[in-house]
């Protein structure tokens, strides 16, 4: 479709984003210039060419999920959900693995448009000048999952991240922790910092300080949990407690912490985010704040497929709260 559309700007003596405004929203493009895209596409021999410039038979049934890492555990949920809400009704989730890369995200999203789908779906949205552009032009449906932009009124479906940080900081601190250090997630994310301002707030609620000393960014990976243990095993004041951002960066942290001959959770405590397949496949037995990722994808696509034909009108805003799991990963100081 997209040499089709370059086909037809040239025949037309148009750009190429004209073109591609007429198939995605023509209420955007003069009357004149329509007029000569419709008698480009009738030179070329295109059939049908009024009924694609409405839209009729080209917004096809496909849904672009973007996602940073389809190993992960919580995002495969996601995406199961949303497969789930999308296959009986004859969507095609196309799935972008785009790694962290904001430039992949970028390209994937406007293919999306470009070609005809039907909406895009993030489950990763970094928000770069031209991706939050691009968002506040689409024509469209975006639903956001565990994310937001501040800065944007888009529909989105998400985790009370402050209230799972704010649980966690109580649930060591009755335990008799108060020495607390956490490793949370990519720098930036509004998921992480959610996270952390709950969890700070939660410990100063409970007179104790939480300065940036005590926290390491990571990038949700095993590679980062290790190297966090590292920088633990290096204090000269060793921390009692720990609150990680997921549950990989746990497995990491406690596969280089056992490996020095530290203990879970005699030496270091332990409680994270997620509730992975991980806490049972590696008998790690993790303390920890969860939500249902499946659920939340369902959610996504309902929101989707409410927005088919209406953009406007009021946006969705789902929060899931978090529950705690307890396990045996946190040791009980106060009742030592």
């Amino acid at each position: 479709m997209i040499i089709l559309q370059k086909t037809i700007a040239e025949r037309a003596g148009v750009s190429y984003a004209t073109v591609s405004r007429a198939f995605t929203n023509s209420a955007k493009v003069k009357p004149q210039t329509m007029q000569k895209i419709r008698n480009a596409m009738q030179e070329l021999g295109i059939a049908d060419g009024d009924d694609m410039l409405l839209g009729k038979g080209f917004v096809s049934k496909a849904v672009l999920v973007i996602v940073s890492d389809i190993s992960n555990y919580f995002y495969s949920k996601v995406v199961k959900g949303i497969c789930e809400g999308l296959d009986p009704l004859g969507y095609t989730v196309v799935l972008c693995h785009c790694g962290l890369d904001a430039n992949r995200e970028l390209a994937a999203m406007r293919r999306a448009m470009e070609n005809g789908y039907s909406g895009i779906i993030m489950i990763t949205v970094t928000a770069t000048e031209e991706i939050v552009q691009l968002l506040q032009s689409s024509s469209i449906p975006i639903v956001l999952v565990n994310r937001y932009i501040s800065a944007l009124d888009l529909d989105t479906v998400r985790i009370d991240n402050y209230r799972g940080g704010y649980m966690a900081a109580q649930y060591l601190w009755e335990r008799g922790h108060r020495h607390i250090a956490m490793l949370t997630g990519v720098k930036g994310s509004g998921t992480a910092s959610d996270r952390c301002r709950g969890f700070s707030e939660g410990l100063q609620n409970y007179g104790l300080s939480f300065s940036s000393l005590d926290m390491v960014y990571g990038d949700n990976t095993r590679e980062s949990g290790r190297k966090f243990a590292d920088w633990l095993l290096a204090q000269e004041k060793p921390c009692t407690a720990v609150f990680v951002g997921n549950d990989y960066m746990a497995a990491g942290m406690v596969r280089r912490l056992r490996d020095a001959g530290r203990r879970v959770p005699e030496d270091y405590s332990i409680l994270c985010f997620d509730d992975s397949d991980l806490v049972d496949e590696e008998g790690l037995d993790l303390t920890t704040i969860s939500c249902d990722p499946v659920a939340m994808g369902l959610s996504a696509a309902d929101i989707f497929l409410q927005r088919q034909g209406n953009l406007l009108g009021r946006r969705f805003r789902i929060v899931y709260s978090p529950s705690l799991k307890e396990r045996s990963s946190v040791r009980n100081i106060a009742e030592e």
